[in-house]
């Protein structure tokens, strides 16, 4: 019985790890870093792009250092990783600040990126892929769904902490909560693999055999679908770039004070629709909840061109919120179900980092679009577009799929 008990229970501990992962490096990460730029521009006496900049500095490396999180996981193992992550993230975190210059704050930046990437997204929907086999997409989209969780629950805390004292004050506060938050990781008795602890993943009945030709089957599978599966999470992750946009948006339309009320709509799907696609695609595999998804994102998108009614606006802004869950975990679960859990930690990091960088250049491209129109109508319409090419895609990544399944001996010699 005390044996019953402990499984579930050592599967939520890894849970729960993951969560506090999460929350640091995507959470804290990104997610309340704007608030820190005018503060930044206004003390070091610098303009709002190099402080912004310290944000696209922190993406790239997380998502470039997450090419190497699986090997340094396979090679120091789960706790070793965090502790060097976590000791690393919370003393540059710390250093912030003390920085007297731009170009410190962009080297811990770099330091804070690393670290992140190390035990950040990479890492943890590897150790859920290791620890859950039966509702994977559920439990992937909990863990990623917290890091937008902790951004609107302390938004409002590092808000008034800049406010009553000082952007330098809040960056220790936020050193002190990343340890918090990894404290789940650093003492729960877990592992990378439930075999470490004698345990099984969830849900999981027997063990796989490997088949050469099966296996030869796979690579074949790479070679064809993964430029499309690359093709779709550029496209889903541009969608995502919009959003930091909606105030501007509201203010072209005259409707200013209607701003925060669009992007706390959007944070409120940004949770909610990680954790619906994630259960959805349990229920029902990868691909109809990630048609409908794109499809909705694109209707969004077209709503808020086409349309001025307040309330239409903040439902269009809130059903845009989608977009999150398609940049985040459809690529995960993608990955995952199409090329199987064993090539996930090959092929996941180059996903994330191209999506990434998609994210990082079309947050420029639809500022540059403003610019040049002094109007957000032709970035509505490209994320329409995207939208619709997301689902495109989806559609051919399972159209080849199918057809290799019902014709499997086509590329054997």
């Amino acid at each position: 019985m005390e044996e019953k008990n402990m499984r579930p229970m050592t599967h939520l501990l890894v849970l729960i790890a993951g969560c506090g992962l999460i929350g640091t490096c995507l959470g804290l990460g990104i997610n309340v870093a704007g608030l820190f730029f005018t503060s930044i521009a206004d003390d070091l006496q610098c303009g709002m792009g190099s402080a912004s900049a310290t944000l696209t500095i922190y993406n790239l490396m997380h998502a470039f250092t997450g090419m190497i999180a699986p090997t340094v996981l396979e090679r120091f193992g789960l706790k070793k990783t965090v502790y060097f992550g976590t000791a690393l993230q919370v003393l540059s975190t710390f250093l912030l600040s003390m920085a007297q210059s731009i170009g410190v704050l962009w080297l811990l930046n770099v330091l804070r990126g690393f670290a992140a990437g190390l035990i950040g997204t990479v890492s943890v929907t590897i150790l859920i892929n290791h620890w859950f086999h039966k509702d994977n997409a559920l439990m992937t989209s909990i863990a990623i769904g917290f890091s937008g969780l902790a951004g609107a629950l302390l938004s409002p805390l590092f808000s008034a902490l800049i406010q009553n004292n000082g952007y330098r004050f809040a960056y220790q506060i936020m050193a002190g909560i990343a340890l918090m938050f990894h404290l789940p990781a650093l003492l729960f008795p877990i592992s990378l693999r439930p075999e470490e602890k004698g345990l099984k993943a969830y849900g999981e009945t027997e063990q796989r055999t490997e088949n050469p030709s099966e296996e030869k089957d796979v690579q074949v599978s790479v070679k064809l679908l993964f430029p499309v599966v690359i093709l779709y999470g550029i496209c889903a992750s541009a969608t995502s770039a919009l959003p930091p946009h909606f105030a501007g948006l509201a203010e072209t339309y005259g409707l200013a004070a209607l701003g925060a009320m669009m992007v706390s709509a959007n944070m409120v799907m940004n949770t909610a629709g990680k954790v619906i696609l994630g259960k959805w695609v349990d229920l029902s595999g990868v691909k109809q909840p990630v048609v409908v998804f794109s499809f909705l994102v694109a209707l969004a998108s077209l709503c808020l061109f086409a349309l001025r009614n307040p309330a239409i606006l903040v439902g269009s802004a809130g059903l845009y919120g989608l977009c999150f869950a398609l940049s985040t975990v459809s690529i995960a679960v993608l990955t995952r179900d199409v090329f199987g859990p064993a090539r996930y930690k090959d092929l996941y990091p180059t996903a994330a980092l191209t999506s990434t960088i998609a994210h990082a250049v079309f947050t420029v491209v639809f500022g540059l679009l403003f610019d040049r129109s002094q109007s957000y109508d032709s970035s509505l319409i490209l994320c329409a577009l995207l939208g619709l090419c997301s689902l495109g895609l989806i559609l051919c990544v399972y159209r080849i799929k199918e057809k290799r399944i019902a014709f499997p001996n086509q590329n054997r010699r």
